[in-house]
C-alpha cells in the first residue's frame, strides 16, 4: 500500500499514460476523462468521465475541483473524498442505502429526468457550490 495522499498535482495529457503516479490528476480534455491512483493509497485507477451527467471539472489557480464527490464505493478501500483546487478534502464512508440511491438519482439524470423531491434539491445545491465554490 502507497502513503495516502492530501494534494493532487493537475497534469494535462492527450494521450493516458500506462502507469499513473501517485499524487498527480492526468486530465484529457480530448478524451473527456481525469485519472489517478486512489488517493489513499491502494493503488487503485480511479476514473472520472468529464461530461455532463458525470462529474464536472474546473481548474483554478490553487488546482483542479472535481464535483461531485469521489466515492470509491467498488474498491476494497471504500475511500471517499472530494477534489477541491488540488486538495483531497476526506468525506465520510457512505451506507450500502446512500450509495443505491446516489446511483439511483445519477441513472435518473442520464436519462434525461427531472429530479423531483430530494433530487430537485440535490441538484439546486449541485448547481450553487459549482457556482459560488467551484
Amino acid at each position: 500500500m502507497m502513503a495516502r495522499v492530501d494534494c493532487l498535482a493537475t497534469v494535462f495529457v492527450e494521450d493516458i499514460p500506462e502507469q499513473l503516479e501517485d499524487g498527480v490528476l492526468y486530465v484529457s480534455r480530448q478524451c473527456h476523462v481525469a485519472l489517478h491512483n486512489c488517493a489513499c493509497g491502494c493503488g487503485e485507477e480511479v476514473s472520472t468521465p468529464l461530461v455532463a451527467t458525470e462529474y464536472d471539472f474546473v481548474m483554478e489557480d490553487e488546482g483542479a475541483s472535481i464535483w461531485p464527490s469521489i466515492g470509491n464505493h467498488d474498491f476494497p478501500c471504500g475511500s471517499h473524498y472530494i477534489i477541491k483546487r488540488g486538495r483531497i478534502h476526506w468525506a465520510g464512508k457512505m451506507s450500502r442505502e446512500q450509495i443505491e440511491a446516489g446511483r439511483a438519482y445519477d441513472r435518473l439524470l442520464k436519462r434525461g429526468a427531472q429530479p423531483k423531491g430530494l433530487g430537485a434539491i440535490l441538484a439546486w445545491f449541485k448547481r450553487l457550490w459549482i457556482k459560488f465554490i467551484g
